[in-house]
């Protein structure tokens, strides 16, 4: 102290000022030095809450973390081509997609030879799937792609490639070939049927037989056998012949022996089809339901359709086809009062409904009236241009009516609207502005996927 009481007596109030700044100075430097290891503390309190809150969570058990080991273990097994390919296709098939190869709708190429691959220290088998196209509506082949990326379906599937365009499709010639056949066999059976005064078939060749056909009629060319369809086994007399001569038996399409009502001791021949011989092989229940096959045995032949998106697609081209030859039948240019698509409402009832009373139902139009139609007669012919019962009235006789039948079925499975100029549009339900439209566009995606897993000898 005696020091700087010296000092301050030598140098007075400049050294005062000095030594005061001295150690101004180094309160600054401890509050600054205070300050930053204050923002040091909180930030190492706040890892030590995070650490905090960590630790304070229950460890997994035992059993636990081995179920996880034991899964990724089991995800990364070794795996056969055929098992993978099976996963893919019941992947497929729990989307929506048709996997029958018939179906074009799913299809994988052949696999290269599996690969084998080396990451941290552990081999691993590499199965590359390249090219597998699915086909089909755009929500199902989605879902497909979405199933294959999800670690829920396979945790050690990988999508390398995913390409995606719309592609128009329509029936292809072979269908439509067997769908014109199989309407023209239906319609004729239904021919037979009410010519014959029948209401059910007596002695079908029904699919419960086993035994489709592909004759109309009698086989000349076979001797002791008798072909013909749908019945080829209803002898004479049970048909109420009373005559001498021998008629041929059944009730069958081509070369039909018919017996006469107001003469049953007399019979003439009649054929429904021009064809004793069909392309495609049929059988035909008791109420006239005919199905298509591409053989005899039905227990081994392929049954036509094939599938949904056939049978959709035959569905419309029989519409699309009776709507043409009602328009052309009835020398229509335009349809006068069509069921077209800003009515809002599609149909599947092709013709009048008996159960709805007064309400008349029918496609393409319902609501044409007789007199609109040129009838001049006296009787109560239904309203509309049908293609199912369609009361037509001819062109030389407007005082008369025929009932002409265009397509085999009264109600379709889908639903439809017809413009003015015959044009058909189908859909899932009746209401249009809800319904899906089921249009020749299908979303196509490419895909190249890897699949990893342990190599047989790998741990």
């Amino acid at each position: 102290m005696e020091i700087i009481k010296n000092l301050l007596d030598r140098f007075g109030p400049t050294g005062a000022l000095v030594i005061f700044g001295f150690f101004l100075i180094i309160y600054a430097a401890l509050g600054i030095l205070y300050f930053q290891q204050g923002v040091k503390q909180g930030d190492l309190e706040e890892q030590i809450a995070k650490i905090s809150a960590i630790v304070v969570k229950p460890m997994p058990s035992a059993e636990k973390l081995r179920a996880e080991y034991d899964e990724v273990n089991l995800n990364l097994a070794p795996l056969t081509v055929k098992d993978a390919l099976d996963k893919i296709v019941n992947i497929a098939e729990e989307s929506g997609i048709e996997v029958d190869p018939d179906s074009g709708e799913l299809k994988i190429s052949p696999l290269a030879s599996p690969r084998e691959t080396k990451m941290d220290e552990g081999s691993y088998q590499v199965l590359s799937f390249k090219d597998i196209k699915v086909q089909g509506d755009y929500d199902k082949v989605m879902a497909f792609v979405s199933a294959l990326d999800s670690p829920e379906k396979m945790e050690t599937l990988v999508l390398t490639r995913v390409d995606i365009k719309q592609v128009e499709f329509k029936a292809t010639a072979e269908e439509q070939t067997r769908g014109e056949e199989f309407r023209g066999m239906s319609l004729v059976v239904m021919d037979m049927m009410t010519d014959n005064e029948l209401s059910a078939i007596p002695n079908p060749m029904d699919f419960a037989g086993g035994v489709a056909t592909n004759f109309m009629g009698d086989n000349p060319n076979t001797w002791g056998a008798i072909e013909g369809f749908p019945d080829n086994a209803t002898v004479a007399t049970e048909r109420g012949y009373t005559g001498t001569e021998t008629p041929r038996k059944g009730y069958v399409l081509y070369e039909h022996d018919k017996i006469i009502t107001d003469a049953t001791d007399n019979f003439t021949t009649t054929s429904y089809t021009s064809m004793l011989e069909t392309e495609y092989y049929y059988t035909c229940e008791a109420d006239g339901t005919v199905r298509q096959f591409d053989g005899p045995d039905v227990t081994t032949a392929t049954e036509y359709p094939k599938n949904e998106r056939e049978a959709r697609r035959r569905e419309m081209y029989i519409v699309s086809l009776a709507v043409t030859d009602m328009m052309a039948d009835n020398e229509l240019s335009a349809i006068p009062y069509p069921m077209d698509f800003a009515g809002g409402v599609a149909a599947n009832f092709m013709g009048d409904d008996p159960d709805t009373g007064a309400t008349t139902e029918g496609f393409p139009d319902n609501t044409t009236s007789v007199d609109d139609k040129g009838y001049t007669g006296a009787k109560f012919p239904i309203d509309g241009y049908m293609v199912y019962e369609h009361d037509k009235i001819p062109t030389g006789a407007t005082d008369n009516f025929t009932t002409t039948t265009y397509i085999p079925m009264p109600i379709t499975k889908y639903y439809y609207t017809c413009e003015w100029d015959g044009t058909v549009r189908q859909f899932d339900g009746p209401d249009v502005a809800t319904a899906m439209e089921y249009l020749n566009i299908d979303t196509v995606v490419t895909l190249n996927i890897e699949i990893y897993t342990k190599t047989s000898e790998g741990d």
